[in-house]
């Protein structure tokens, strides 16, 4: 199966979004797929191969990068179209037996690709914006419309009351990477790794830092908890939330950190973080099942998290976690305490969480995408 994946970005990046794609390639790289990702490049752009391609996402799969000269690099509906516009014209698209796309406008302008297509997402958009719903029904109709692959359940269902057909929905959860969370540290040999204290209880969050992603509450927890150490990993700079950070003894901020550095955070802590806001599903929608959950399952330690339709597909309450009701921070200090203070809760939790990781890698992703691949491009094909 050969698939040519057009991305939007014209430089690697530290986003969620090229973190996912560049892992779902190389997964399904290396299951076999011929994969083939086209890159805008801009007349200030940098050459990009595809051994910067793996060495920047730190990926393992032979992924061919294509970059091809255009001016409509960048996240816009208006600069995404006029970008895969040139890209239906590619001849990279020839041989192809498919177009793989994130792009939210190919759920309207697909009908313009020249050969089968499928779109990857994670916005729950027909309830976000109900408008789309019709242009999603007609998209799904369209003869070379393979379908939608989409990162939750959640996110699936609002597809599926659209008036999308389920054998067109696929749900694929993201991953963590098996290799590099096979074989953990312990407590102790991650702290003395990354000069943190043995003596302090730790909880850690391990993302993006910015106002949009609910750390509010984590700040807030930790002027109710000033005795715990609270790691905030992945600033890219200095906005509020690191401002706010400052003048809290018992936190931390880490820069970003590469894939590779970051389980070390993971196995340090005694307790992992979702922030228990519900504005970055509801108000920003820039969090849908946010892919720290899979590192934070895979690592094996307790996870605090936020009651929320999106993640209680995988967080179950005293399962694998400790769910509390978003924007209480006292409550959220009280389940701390729970985990802190009870060694069988929290070897239960661990337990848990890495059960539940089992099967939630990216190879596990990419083979039920090309399974589903296949299936469709026969369907497809025959009525072609």
């Amino acid at each position: 199966m050969k698939l040519v994946y057009p991305v939007l970005w014209s430089r690697p990046g530290r986003k969620a979004c090229q973190e996912q794609t560049a892992n779902t390639a190389a997964a399904l790289a290396r299951g076999g797929a011929d994969v083939t990702l086209l890159v805008p490049q801009g007349p200030d752009d940098p050459a990009l191969d595809a051994d910067g391609f793996r060495d920047w996402f730190q990926v393992k799969g032979d992924v061919k990068i294509f970059q091809r000269p255009s001016r409509w690099a960048g996240e816009s509906a208006y600069r995404s179209r006029k970008w895969l516009l040139e890209v239906f014209a590619d001849p990279a698209l020839r041989d192809a037996d498919l177009l793989y796309s994130r792009a939210p406008v190919m759920l309207g302008l697909g009908g313009k690709s020249p050969i089968p297509f499928v779109t990857d997402h994670y916005r729950p958009w027909p309830d976000d914006w109900p408008f789309v719903r019709p242009i999603l029904r007609r998209t799904a109709r369209m003869r070379r419309s393979l379908g939608f692959i989409l990162h939750s359940a959640f996110t699936a269902d609002s597809y599926a009351r659209a008036g999308v057909p389920a054998e067109q929905l696929l749900v694929a959860h993201n991953g963590a990477d098996a290799d590099r969370m096979r074989d953990p540290l312990s407590k102790a040999e991650a702290r003395a790794k990354l000069g943190l204290p043995l003596d302090w209880t730790i909880a850690v969050y391990a993302g993006r830092v910015n106002a949009q992603k609910g750390l509010d509450q984590i700040l807030a927890l930790a002027d109710l908890r000033p005795e715990t150490l609270f790691l905030l990993v992945g600033s890219e700079g200095d906005g509020p939330i690191e401002q706010a950070a400052r003048s809290r003894p018992n936190v931390t901020v880490f820069p970003w950190q590469k894939p590779d550095a970051m389980p070390l955070f993971l196995w340090a802590a005694d307790v992992t973080l979702i922030p228990a806001s519900s504005q970055p599903l509801e108000q920003y929608g820039n969090c849908v099942l946010p892919m720290k959950s899979f590192a934070y399952l895979a690592a094996g330690r307790p996870i605090l998290a936020p009651r929320a339709p999106d993640t209680a597909e995988l967080l179950h309450h005293e399962a694998n976690a400790l769910l509390v009701t978003p924007g209480q921070p006292g409550e959220a200090a009280a389940a701390l305490d729970r985990i802190f203070g009870d060694t069988n809760l929290a070897a239960h939790l661990s337990e848990g969480a890495r059960v539940s990781a089992d099967g939630l890698s990216w190879d596990a992703r990419a083979a039920k995408i090309a399974l589903f691949l296949r299936d469709r491009l026969a369907t497809v094909n025959d009525r072609i």
